[in-house]
């Protein structure tokens, strides 16, 4: 069979992986969705519409007993794991193309549990993993197909945003995610490969994981003084967004491997366990904290909220966990362009606070993802709205670039 598909010609061979990494991300999606549908409804009870409810209902007791099972036992799987296999990260994988091949089971098992532990409540992103596998399953077909080295790499670079846009249903920003994030140059034969892998994975996917906004605001308009409060909002937003990248580099550096890991992330579990028995607000990737504010949910102490969210994240990924930090990302920007809108309403400054929220999240993704474009597709995405709202959008993350760049420049 193997010999079969490498006489093709290499035209239809690139077309073939092509379909093959949609098609197959696609499925990757749809079983992200079922695994943390199935661990949510396990450790949590019959499932609801409202994801906070669903927390509510479960109890105080039972969320602190879950995330303390569910802590030592990843502690115990990473532990197991990274002593026996070693975990290339994506940019690993692309940079080792031909050099060095990573353990599918390992990587595959890896990212079920990134999956598993925001499903039993973990505050880290789910959006990994699919990356991940997707990245897998390009590497594979590549080598299978007998491409070469250099397009096989654009192939890794689009299985990853491929499993972004089938988990999340958002192909165009993770096409751009594809070329800001990773890397690849924009030649019309790559940006042909990342649309086509990107959209037919999210059509593959649509069924199962739907296509509606993920989260749920009322359409959103914008007037000149929008452009001030753009600006306003970078200003304010970008130190908060730098100092919460900074600390998940940090962890991502410093992570535990070790025998350390064993008691270090059951105790990092079992103080989010502690803080959820009073607050489930803090529960999962960021998508109930995030959902609260766009809801216009009341918050008294929202600043010490985002603080806590921030530091759970720290947290749990510097002392062994892995997860993705797109999400908790999007939820301390909706949080913080929130604040910030209001605390300027509160000295005389009338701005729109869902425009703010909007604001917020494209700062604080396009300067945790250092990608401004994709922070913009992503805030519009994932919340349905417009892109009529593109130019406040794009003049918030320009700002934001510009003092990102200085920031690094006096470094």
């Amino acid at each position: 069979m193997k010999a079969r598909l490498q006489s093709l010609p290499y035209g239809w061979r690139l077309l073939l992986a092509t379909v093959a990494l949609g098609i197959g991300t696609g499925l990757v999606g749809i079983a992200c969705h079922f695994l943390l549908d199935g661990v949510q409804k396990l450790a949590f009870g019959q499932e609801r519409s409202d994801l906070l409810q669903q927390f509510r209902e479960a109890g105080g007791l039972r969320r602190f007993l879950v995330l303390s099972v569910t802590g030592l036992l990843a502690a115990g799987f990473w532990y197991v794991l990274q002593k026996r296999y070693k975990i290339l990260s994506i940019r690993k994988q692309i940079d080792q193309v031909g050099d060095r091949e990573p353990a599918p089971l390992a990587h595959i098992l890896h990212a079920s549990m990134q999956v598993a532990i925001v499903g039993a409540g973990a505050s880290v992103g789910k959006e990994g993993a699919p990356r991940e596998v997707g990245a897998l399953i390009a590497g594979r077909l590549g080598k299978v197909l007998s491409l070469t080295i250099k397009e096989q790499r654009v192939l890794i670079a689009c299985g990853a945003g491929a499993g972004l846009a089938a988990v999340y249903q958002i192909p165009f920003a993770s096409s751009l995610f594809v070329f800001e994030t990773l890397g690849l140059s924009y030649r019309w034969k790559n940006v042909l490969l990342v649309l086509s892998s990107t959209y037919l994975a999210a059509w593959v996917a649509q069924p199962i994981v739907g296509h509606g906004a993920i989260y749920h605001l009322s359409q959103v308009h914008w007037s000149a003084s929008g452009f001030l409060q753009a600006v306003l909002v970078a200003l304010l937003v970008t130190p908060l967004a730098l100092a919460f990248r900074f600390l998940a580099k940090q962890a991502s550096r410093k992570r535990r491997k070790d025998w350390t890991i064993l008691w270090a992330l059951p105790l990092a579990f079992m103080v989010l366990a502690g803080i959820v028995i009073f607050y489930p607000i803090f529960m999962g990737n960021g998508q109930v904290l995030a959902q609260a504010v766009l809801s216009g949910q009341p918050f008294s102490n929202l600043a010490l909220i985002l603080v806590v969210k921030g530091l759970l994240v720290y947290i749990l990924l510097s002392n062994g966990a892995y997860g993705g930090t797109l999400t908790p990302s999007f939820a301390l920007g909706i949080g913080s362009g929130y604040l910030v809108t209001m605390i300027l309403s509160a000295v005389g400054v009338q701005l729109d606070p869902a425009l703010g929220m909007l604001l917020g999240a494209t700062v604080f993704l396009g300067t945790t993802l250092q990608a401004p474009m994709t922070a913009i597709a992503l805030s519009l995405g994932f919340t349905g709205q417009s892109w009529a709202l593109i130019l406040p959008l794009a003049l918030s993350a320009g700002v934001s670039y510009v003092i990102q760049n200085r920031w690094e420049n006096k470094r």
